[in-house]
């Protein structure tokens, strides 16, 4: 017999058991949220280090190429294409059924023949009109080839418009946000130049992200030495790839480079763009160093290149004219 008093404590004990199991779920729910928001911690601190990698990538790696030439000999070679005459092969096509079109036992009883000539007669028109399409797309692709020919005997002759006109076409310096604010190119006597507005001092990183044994972000302030190498090293970077792009989309064997970068005249307190870097470059120097491998800064060491830059100060102007240089010309 079950008592009103055992019938309580059964009740009770059901609460209870209902009451851990609700506390256990809401610990559950808790640690959950918990592990969670940590791993977003993580992930996003994660995220912050590999963006700064990445950024840091593209300032001071942008030399890291491949240098593959484009063949222009070839294409200068090659003989003009004549234009094309107008053919009438649809034309012709649809005639020849309109000509031949013998009405069937249904389309004479429905009275249809008329309206089925007058079709034909209208696809007739239409092949006309698609006969001189093909005509003018044939026309239009030869004069695009012999253009392409034409120009690259231009280049191939040292034209220099045609020249820059290739650059523009065929390179990646439009692409390069991260080393190349600017740029122009100069002829004189026979050396081509390229002179490059790169980055400033104050494009560089402030701040520099890495990660902790916990996986936390540790973000600090970096040290204007520091900042100065990473300056240096996008400056040489840039040159290097400059350098590239011209030997890769010219027929040249060797370019010269001139970088530019704000400079504070501590006299005077204003700020101009100089420049702080000459480098020459020939394909077969190129060709024989690990751009994947080594630092810019080392590739413009071995390549010969001029600067001046110290850790505690930065870059300091160099003397184009002393390479035969004059922005002013």
């Amino acid at each position: 017999m079950v008592t009103s008093r055992q019938v309580a404590r059964g009740v009770v004990r059901s609460m209870r058991a209902m009451d851990r199991a609700a506390k256990q779920a809401e610990r559950r729910r808790v640690t959950h949220q918990q592990a969670l928001r940590r791993q977003a911690m993580l992930d996003a601190s994660a995220d912050a280090a590999a963006e700064y990698e990445a950024v840091i990538e593209a300032l001071t790696g942008a030399h890291r190429v491949v240098l593959s030439r484009r063949d222009w000999l070839t294409t200068a070679t090659a003989a003009t294409v004549a234009m094309p005459d107008r053919r009438d092969d649809a034309e012709r096509r649809a005639a020849a059924e309109l000509d031949s079109y013998t009405p069937g036992w249904f389309t004479r009883v429905l009275k249809r023949e008329e309206r089925a000539r007058e079709a034909l007669a209208e696809a007739v028109e239409a092949a006309r009109v698609q006969d001189d399409a093909d005509h003018t797309r044939r026309i239009q692709a030869a004069e695009e080839q012999n253009r392409a020919i034409t120009e690259a005997q231009r280049v191939v002759e040292r034209n220099p418009d045609a020249m820059v006109r290739a650059l523009e076409a065929h390179s990646a310096l439009g692409t390069l946000p991260y080393s190349v604010e600017g740029l122009d190119t100069l002829f004189i006597d026979g050396r081509i130049v390229a002179v490059v507005d790169g980055l400033d001092l104050e494009d560089m990183p402030e701040e520099s992200i890495s990660l902790l044994k916990s996986g936390k972000a540790s973000v600090k302030a970096l040290p204007i030495g520091k900042r100065h190498e990473i300056h240096r090293d996008a400056i040489c970077s840039a040159a290097v790839r400059v350098a590239i792009e011209f030997l890769a989309v010219l027929p040249i064997d060797e370019v010269e480079v001139v970088m530019l970068t704000d400079i504070l005249d501590r006299g005077s307190g204003h700020i101009d763009a100089l420049p702080v870097l000459h480098l020459r470059v020939t394909l077969q120097a190129i060709n024989t160093l690990n751009l994947q491998r080594t630092d810019a800064s080392a590739l413009v060491d071995r390549l010969g290149g001029h600067i001046d830059w110290n850790k505690r100060d930065g870059f300091r102007a160099i003397n184009a004219a002393a390479f035969g240089i004059d922005f002013g010309e």
